[in-house]
Parts: C-alpha cells; sequence; structure tokens
C-alpha cells in the first residue's frame, strides 16, 4: 500500500510518499493543502499516515534546523527512464554544503556532451532534499535553475542553510573555490564507483 505523511519542519509542513518502506516522493517545505493537492493528482489511493518512516522524518526536522544531515531513506526511481535514474542516483553522493556542475555530473554518468540532459533529469527530480538537486550548478558557478514551485529562491536558500554560499551571494558565482573563484576540484570520489564528483566547499 502506498501511504503518504505530512509533518511540520521549522521552514513549514514538508510531505513524501513511500510504499513498502521506500520514498517515492517528496514536497519541500509549503501550505500542507498544497502538498495534498499534488499527493492526491498522482497517488489517489494513496493513504495518509502519520508513523511512516521516524527516522527520516527526524532527519529531515534536524535538517531544516541547520544540522549536517545525509538523508539516507531508501528511494524508488522506477518510474524514470534509465538515464534519469542513473543521473539522479549520482546527484545523490554529493555531500551536504557542497556542489558540482551539470556538466560535471554529465561527466561523471559518462555521458559528457549530456549536460542539457541532465538539467532535464534534475527538473523531474521527484524526490528534492534526499536526491539534493539544488548542489547543481550551472558550470560557471551560477545557480542554475529549480523545478521548485519557488524556484530559485528556494534552491538558493538551500544553499545558503548548508553553507554552500557566499553570505552576500550576488546571483554570480555561487561557489568559490580554494583559489578563490568558480567551482573547483576540491573533493573527488571513487571513478570506480563512477561517483568521482567534482564538488567544492564555500
Amino acid at each position: 500500500m502506498t501511504h503518504y505523511t505530512i509533518f511540520n519542519t521549522t521552514w513549514g509542513a514538508f510531505g513524501f510518499v513511500e510504499r513498502y518502506g521506500r520514498v517515492l516522493a517528496t514536497f519541500l517545505p509549503r501550505a500542507r493543502r498544497e502538498i495534498v493537492r499534488s499527493i492526491r493528482s498522482s497517488w489517489p489511493d494513496a493513504v495518509e499516515a502519520s508513523d511512516s518512516l521516524p527516522h527520516f522524518r527526524r532527519a529531515v526536522v534536524d535538517y531544516f534546523e541547520g544540522q549536517r544531515i545525509r538523508l539516507s531513506a531508501k528511494i524508488d526511481l522506477s518510474t524514470l527512464p534509465p538515464f534519469y535514474r542513473t543521473v539522479l542516483e549520482a546527484c545523490r553522493r554529493i555531500p551536504y554544503g557542497q556542489t558540482t556542475s551539470y556538466a560535471e555530473l554529465a561527466r561523471v554518468v559518462g555521458k559528457p556532451n549530456a549536460a542539457r540532459a541532465v538539467g532535464g533529469a534534475m527538473a523531474r527530480n521527484p524526490l528534492p532534499l534526499v536526491v539534493p538537486c539544488h548542489r547543481v550548478l550551472s558550470a560557471e558557478g551560477s545557480i542554475g535553475g529549480y523545478s521548485s514551485t519557488r524556484g530559485v529562491d528556494e534552491k538558493t536558500r538551500l544553499l545558503r542553510l548548508e553553507g554552500a554560499l557566499p553570505a552576500r551571494y550576488d546571483g554570480g558565482s555561487a561557489v568559490r573555490s580554494a583559489t578563490g573563484s568558480g567551482i573547483g576540484p576540491v573533493k573527488r570520489f571513487s571513478a570506480e564507483r563512477r561517483t568521482d564528483l567534482v564538488v567544492s566547499a564555500r
């Protein structure tokens, strides 16, 4: 059976849909009625459950309180095309407070000329926050787009919460590398695991 849960965070109501312990979709904080409407449009038979995935709920609450949390819930991306699944699984490995670019993520999944297609995968991400597509920026370091109802303002706010933006971000280069500008190769992951993302901290 498919269940949905909506609960309060310091940013407002957050919702998720799960089936057999795997999260199918998440809904960033907004009015509860908006979340319910979105859930009902895609999962009309979903049943509300207040006790689903308590550890995941606690982690989400902690995240919005500013704690460095990795949301490690089991997820289900089976309804998406294979390329999108691969991209989103790679995106999920970008650490808290760090970023990469659409072009770099394309390289990581073995499609170096597919930055635009990576952007399409980000736009169809059903699991914002769990799959942290807000950590993927344009190659020059600008914010890029965001499919949330609040758009780039919400993306900016999430990055600022994680300390991934300069205190006075002006909409230009979003993340500074150790040498002072742009997205720099500060940390890499294992190439053998195809997760060798080039990321940079603030």
